[in-house]
């Protein structure tokens, strides 16, 4: 948790006023049993009603001072947990926003929403309560051995006897608990992944009848939790009943060597009831503490996988906001994209999904890519993205490495329409100006009548400003896809990219579009149409045809037609007219 201690940055005053003034609280605390003593000796024995008054007013005064400690530092100490959470937790949502896509797979995205809000919560109340305790605690152990002291020094030994031993306990119990803690975490990673994946795909399971299966795993997952959290629980509550044993059973020490003392006129009876009295204040923060490494131990586990994710820097990595840039120059004479002998793979130590891809592409020119279902169509585009580093080979706009690129410049170039868009929470508008905040409202409007969103827009309450639910809920596949494409063309990038953007959308619509998208009105000079449909690639200037990662055809329609095999196999199956292709 230390090791994060950098994000109370701007609530720095709370963190140390709230342990100082827990601290003022305590002595006042160490303070009562000492006055209690002095009471019965004095006031009591000796029937000084006036003495036990204004004995008994201090005491007041002192709780009363204790509460108003007691209160301000609750205040500090909270306020500073909470910014302390709040630095955490944009620090980590910016972390996450500037990983590269192969950085976020290797973390996966189920542990990453578990370290944002369970981690961080954890984080968060751990720092609580060692702000609340760290120093409170300690001292009252500290205050209880030095007035036993003063009352008795060689009761004092058994206090000094008793702490050690309490303290071994402790070390003990971080070090046994803190493996199941860390098991728990990484189960509840596995538990969100899959309950992540069963809601999302709920329909699915319905159709398929898979209720009863998905339950039963879900029990599977969730037993292994639960008995991770029992061990775990198990160990961290043997603090308790072991230390208060050994507490009592100082207490039986003191009660028969005091009894001793008493009989022998060394002390009175208020000394011993302010003993007892600083046993029990002993016992009640040996308890306070053993809730402290509870929650530090559970701090621990998920601060170091915060950490994790912040500190995470790939060698190769270029991460949003990186201020070293490469100084680069364009070349003019250089195709504007060119793929020079590019392989990936996604495991980079596993088959490659795409090998050997070299072609170039001209400014102004539409470049079309067609191939069966995993056939690396996608992973083509998103490597021209630069979401992905290649494994081997280079990819070029006017003439410069993508990346000696920063990642914002290259981001500039690109107007994406995803094979599965995304939409926001929010009204229609809101999310065409997710491409553009700046786009005018003439530019809005254009932009929903090229993607044929009109037709149905401005027929729904509110039209433009419509509320759009979480990921596009209550629109359909076909809407939101062509709400996706609304928003990229009104970004006017240089290069539009449609990844197969037009599989929900009828036949009609998708060729309104496609005319639109060839003729140039997009202002996007450069185009890359993604498609397993013929129909949405044959008037591209050149088409890829890919299969099983490799570049099997490149060129215009026609010569496809005649020099590709598989092209021409595509062709047939979806027109079956060869005679209208060669014309």
């Amino acid at each position: 948790m230390f090791r994060l201690i950098r994000y109370v940055k701007g609530y720095r005053v709370g963190a140390v006023l709230g342990p100082l003034l827990k601290l003022l609280e305590a002595l006042m605390e160490t303070f009562v049993p000492f006055i209690m003593s002095d009471i019965i000796d004095v006031g009591i024995n000796r029937g000084d009603t006036a003495y036990v008054l204004k004995r008994g007013l201090l005491l007041v005064f002192i709780a009363v001072l204790g509460w108003i400690f007691s209160l301000s530092a609750q205040y500090f100490n909270a306020r500073a947990s909470m910014g302390f959470g709040l630095n955490l937790r944009t620090a980590l949502f910016d972390k996450i926003l500037s990983m590269d896509m192969e950085t976020v797979d290797r973390f996966t995205i189920p542990s990453l929403i578990t370290r944002t809000t369970t981690d961080v919560v954890r984080t968060q109340t751990g720092l609580n309560m060692f702000l609340r305790l760290i120093l409170r605690n300690p001292f009252i152990v500290l205050g209880a051995i030095i007035m036993s002291g003063i009352i008795n020094i060689r009761v004092m030994l058994i206090y000094i006897i008793l702490v050690p031993l309490i303290s071994v306990g402790f070390y003990l119990t971080i070090k046994f608990a803190r493996p199941f803690y860390d098991r728990i975490q990484r189960g509840i990673d596995r538990l969100t992944a899959f309950c992540r994946e069963n809601i999302i795909g709920v329909r699915s399971v319905r159709a398929f009848g898979m209720q009863e299966e998905e339950r039963k795993n879900f029990e599977e997952r969730t037993d292994d939790l639960f008995e991770n959290q029992v061990k775990a629980d198990r160990i961290a509550a043997l603090n308790t009943p072991i230390n208060t044993l050994m507490v009592n059973g100082c207490v039986i020490l003191v009660l028969l060597i005091g009894s001793s003392f008493v009989n022998g006129g060394a002390i009175l009876n208020g000394s011993i009831i302010a003993l007892v009295n600083y046993l029990f204040q002993i016992l009640l923060a040996v308890e306070r503490t053993a809730s402290l490494v509870d929650s530090f131990n559970k701090a621990n586990v998920s601060s170091g996988r915060i950490k994790e994710v912040l500190d995470y820097k790939k060698e190769d990595s270029k991460d949003v906001g990186d201020t070293v840039l490469k100084v680069v120059s364009k070349d003019p004479d250089a195709p504007y994209i060119r793929f020079q002998n590019v392989s990936f793979s996604y495991d980079r130590n596993g088959a490659y999904s795409l090998s050997d891809i070299s072609f170039t592409l001209e400014k102004g020119e539409t470049l079309g890519i067609i191939g069966g279902t995993g056939s690396g169509k996608s992973t083509l585009v998103n490597l021209l993205q630069g979401i992905y580093p290649v494994a081997e080979g280079g990819i070029y706009i006017e003439g410069v490495n993508v990346n000696d690129l920063d990642v914002k410049e290259l981001r500039k170039y690109f107007s994406v329409v995803q094979q599965k868009p995304m939409l926001f929470a929010g009204t229609i508008k809101d999310n065409i100006r997710f491409g553009n905040p700046d786009a005018t409202g003439e530019e809005i409007e254009k932009a929903v009548a090229a993607a044929s969103a009109d037709e149905f827009v401005y027929k729904k309450e509110g039209g433009l400003d419509y509320k759009i639910e979480y990921g596009g809920r209550n629109i359909s596949g076909g809407q939101k896809q062509r709400l996706a494409m609304a928003r990229a063309f009104v970004r006017h990038a240089d290069i539009l990219v449609l990844d197969d953007s037009t599989s929900a959308l009828d036949y009609v619509t998708e060729s309104k579009i496609r005319k639109y998208v060839i003729s140039g009105e997009t202002m996007a000079s450069t185009k890359v149409i993604v498609s397993q449909r013929i129909s949405a690639v044959m008037q591209c200037d050149k088409i890829i045809v890919l299969e099983d990662g490799l570049l099997k055809g490149f060129g215009k329609h026609g010569e496809l037609l005649d020099s590709c095999d598989i092209y021409k196999e595509i062709y047939l199956s979806q027109t079956g007219d060869l005679k209208e292709a060669e014309t």
